[in-house]
């Protein structure tokens, strides 16, 4: 019951945030149709050629599609957290703004997809070539690589650092503040989960089964279920954004923004051993 109150609570302020600046929802509605653009427009002839086993043609085309996706995502998120930060400084801010910061940061953010692009390569090398021992080892990467790299996007947008001064400076807070997972996005991506994407899931079940007898309500069923896994998937993303700016303030500066409370951003995190974060005693999830 404590980590669901949590939840709900880190939830409803970064929402706070968000229904007072809902343009914002904007960077992760503009990301999701390039990426499905983009997505049909590499991974689909990938796929298709690997099916084939033209492999000369579909793993190029596969590696490709995952970077230009890669940098697409990265592109629109560093956008939505240039303008959570002028945000929580009191400034004003609209999808401009964050587009121009992205902008400005296209050297970093390309190096920074190639990095990450990199490592979903080698990660997934490991799990489909490796046998069991191969799977275990790229899963153990995957989750140290969420780990060191939770705060890149607010490094990029706020610092504007390159790939590995990004990747130095993200593990390096994450290694001083905290000892394990920080767990605030998950308390909110499973808010909206429970509140958004699983009856999205329900109307599109109950669509399916009844589209045999009555056809039209049925196909309106699973349309309206769909768009409101679409609505909470965008929702979470933004969410999760403001709540990642907060974070990195609060981890860089001691500084409690956004509406949040210092309970609210420590209890979101589980520091190691001995570390204090500034301003702050440690806690425990």
């Amino acid at each position: 019951m404590k980590r669901i109150r949590r939840g709900w609570a880190l939830t409803k302020k970064s929402w706070a945030l968000l229904n007072s600046h809902r343009e914002l929802v904007r960077f992760p509605l503009y990301g999701g149709i390039a990426t499905i653009i983009l997505g049909l427009v590499f991974l689909g002839p990938g796929a298709f050629a690997l099916d084939q086993h033209t492999y000369g043609v579909g793993v190029p085309l596969v590696v490709i599609g995952i970077y230009v996706l890669s940098v697409v995502g990265i592109y629109f998120s560093v956008g939505l957290a240039a303008c959570a930060d002028r945000i929580f400084r009191g400034e004003s801010a609209t999808v401009g703004d964050g587009i121009a910061v992205a902008n400005s940061r296209i050297g970093a953010i390309c190096g920074w997809a190639a990095l990450s692009t990199a490592i979903a390569v080698v990660i997934g090398a490991l799990e489909n070539q490796g046998g069991a021992l191969g799977d275990i080892a790229g899963r153990l990467v995957g989750a140290a690589w969420s780990l060191v790299t939770f705060l890149s996007v607010p490094v990029i947008a706020i610092e504007g650092t390159g790939p590995f001064a990004t990747l130095k400076r993200s593990a390096a807070l994450f290694r001083e503040r905290w000892g394990q997972q920080i767990t605030g996005n998950i308390a909110i991506g499973g808010v909206v989960f429970l509140l958004g994407f699983l009856p999205g899931v329900a109307l599109i079940v109950v669509g399916v089964v009844i589209w045999p007898s009555v056809g039209f309500a049925g196909a309106v069923l699973i349309v309206i279920g769909a768009l409101a896994i679409c609505v909470a998937l965008l929702v979470s993303k933004s969410l999760s954004g403001i709540f990642g700016v907060a974070l990195y303030r609060y981890a860089t500066d001691g500084e409690v923004v956004g509406g949040f409370t210092q309970e609210d951003l420590e209890s979101a995190v589980r520091p190691k051993r001995g570390a204090k974060l500034p301003g702050a005693t440690p806690g425990t999830v």
